[in-house]
């Protein structure tokens, strides 16, 4: 995703050119506020947002969701909450038409902002597209490509859409926005392990205005002077869309497939003991992955997961025999039902496969410990 030396400098002349035209004769420039809706691809998962400055000679897209795989270390940061992301600039043509050939959803909304409006916001993004300038952390929640290009449009127009959406509670939460996330079954098995309390938190409406259809509906809702409607510019056909209700239960039918693999494994006596002790390890594997995640990541809402309490991190203890103890035991088996407390009261049971697993190898080691 890199542009070229080139190209940097050619958009960049090109874009300082238009700012100052843009402060002399602000009305002949076009700003649009552009909507991705959902991709195939797991960094598509939900939707991207730009910022369209159109005139007679020039029509070009600002995003804030570029980043590029060749970075350094890019997977480490990736692990580590501390990806660098940075804004890029494409024609508008083309980025078009790039979103239609994925089968995305494209929608449209004009900002008719005034004069010095635009020619703020145009500054804004100059400025922020300079090499120097243009990367940041991401944050999926709190810093990302919607949440930028919402700040500056919100800084332009005098804190108008902070005032109206801070203020409105909506009683859903950052899980409720991004659970069963579209096509995507195993990035959802990833959510529902890795997210903790945070997530589950109620968001007012600006905190919730990070997404990009989110954000686009609430700027139509605000009915300010200076949006203008929602237009769509591509609906795909069905036949088009990879998104099926069975990419969401695929994870599902995976997850009971273990568990019926499982029971029919501990009919074996040598067969029975590597699949305990295999599905033991596994599970403090992921439990220390959590662990790690909660308090060795900028990852915010990994902090507080009760999934501690399914994917238990000493679990492997088990497989000596100085802890195959009844008692210990019996308490391993009330730590799965108070993830189950838990995951009913945030309406969570996706992980439920894995807590009969739990159950399951339990009962399965106090027989062994009665014969």
């Amino acid at each position: 995703m890199r542009l070229s030396v080139f190209l940097l400098a050619l958009v960049f002349s090109s874009f300082a050119w238009q700012t100052s035209k843009a402060q002399n004769h602000g009305d002949d420039i076009e700003i649009e506020l552009i909507t991705v809706g959902v991709g195939p691809d797991y960094w598509e998962a939900f939707g991207h947002t730009a910022i369209r400055v159109k005139s007679n000679s020039y029509d070009y897209v600002y995003g804030f969701g570029y980043f590029d795989f060749n970075e350094e270390d890019f997977f480490l940061k990736f692990a580590k909450g501390e990806s660098r992301y940075f804004l890029g600039i494409e024609p508008t043509q083309q980025a078009l038409e790039s979103a239609i050939e994925s089968g995305r959803t494209v929608w449209k909304q004009k900002l008719n902002l005034d004069h010095e409006e635009k020619a703020k916001l145009i500054r804004k993004l100059n400025y922020l597209a300079q090499p120097e300038n243009r990367y940041y952390k991401y944050d999926y929640f709190r810093n990302n490509c919607t949440s930028r290009i919402r700040d500056i449009i919100d800084d332009v127009t005098h804190g108008e859409i902070l005032t109206s959406l801070h203020s409105i509670e909506k009683g859903q939460s950052w899980y409720d926005l991004t659970f069963p996330a579209k096509n995507q079954s195993w990035m959802n098995l990833g959510i529902a392990i890795a997210y903790g309390l945070p997530a589950y938190k109620d968001r007012n409406q600006w905190q919730l205005s990070i997404f990009p259809d989110v954000f686009a509906q609430d700027l139509e809702k605000i009915k300010a002077n200076w949006v203008g409607e929602l237009e769509l510019v591509h609906q795909p056909k069905p036949e088009e869309s990879e998104f099926s209700q069975y990419s969401f239960w695929k994870t599902h039918y995976a997850m009971f497939a273990i568990v019926i693999l499982m029971l029919i494994l501990l009919h074996y006596g040598k067969t029975a003991t590597i699949a305990v002790n295999s599905w033991l390890i596994l599970q403090s594997l992921v439990g220390i992955g959590l662990l790690l995640l909660w308090f060795f990541t900028s990852h915010s809402v990994a902090a507080n997961n009760v999934n501690i309490l399914l994917f238990f991190p000493l679990a492997f203890l088990f497989v000596f025999k100085t802890f195959n103890k009844e008692k210990i035991i019996t308490f391993y088996v009330i730590i799965n039902m108070l993830w189950l407390v838990a995951a009913v009261v945030f309406t969570s049971i996706y992980l439920f496969g894995f807590m009969m697993i739990n159950v399951i190898v339990a009962n399965q080691m106090i027989l062994k410990l009665k014969k």
